[in-house]
């Protein structure tokens, strides 16, 4: 079992304490700076707007992004799987065409 670290991330002034395991420390500073950004972003545009509203506008801009990714992925991996049997359909053409030089007799000694 990974062992578990307690950290706190800061996202607007706002300290979040997290546990989380210890090989996703930095990744977890990572994306809580990349949610800081994109609210901090949309709070300048938008001052009028509330710090919910811009996380609500911000996972939806996360999740629209996963989505896609998710999208591309399973396209790549259509892409990938055809590609395969393309390949596997010539191989077996390749085997079924393929003709062995005959192998001359061994002389007995």
């Amino acid at each position: 079992m990974a062992l578990e670290k307690s950290i706190q991330i800061s996202i607007l002034g706002r300290r979040y304490p997290l546990r989380v395991r210890a090989e996703d420390e930095a990744l977890m500073y990572r994306l809580a700076a990349m949610v800081e950004e994109k609210m901090r972003a949309f709070r300048e545009k938008h001052p009028e707007q509330s710090e919910l509203t811009a996380a609500v506008i911000v996972a939806l801009s996360l999740a629209e992004a996963l989505h896609e990714a998710q999208k591309a992925l399973q396209e790549l991996d259509e892409t990938l799987y055809e590609t395969i049997q393309e390949l596997l359909e010539l191989l077996e053409h390749l085997e079924s065409s393929a003709t062995l030089p005959e192998q001359p007799a061994s002389d007995a000694i």
